[in-house]
């Protein structure tokens, strides 16, 4: 249960982050190909691992569908590596 308080928390206050002052292009990037791996989980507005609400919950670094659909947030060379290796195309509009 706590650990749940500390990703609600965790996710709330990168997505406020992100609102406000931005995040990194390589973070964006990874916040949209989550959103685009849980079509069924941003539909219904919560997770359906672990009952989180969506879009607060893609914003938490540790995966918790342990792997199945996204892997945890990454650096940005881990990431542009991850892309890479299953050939992922990310278009980020910063309006």
């Amino acid at each position: 249960m706590l650990n749940k308080v500390k990703q609600f928390i965790e996710g709330n206050l990168n997505m406020l982050e992100d609102k406000v002052f931005g995040k990194p292009l390589y973070y964006k990037e990874q916040i949209i190909y989550r959103m685009k791996q849980c079509p069924d989980c941003n539909k219904e507005g919560k997770c359906r691992y672990c009952g989180c609400s969506v879009p607060e919950k893609h914003y938490v670094e540790e995966t918790c569908n342990r792997g199945d659909r996204f892997p945890d947030l990454m650096n940005e060379t881990d990431w542009n590596q991850y892309k890479k290796d299953n050939n992922i195309e990310i278009k980020v509009n910063d309006n």
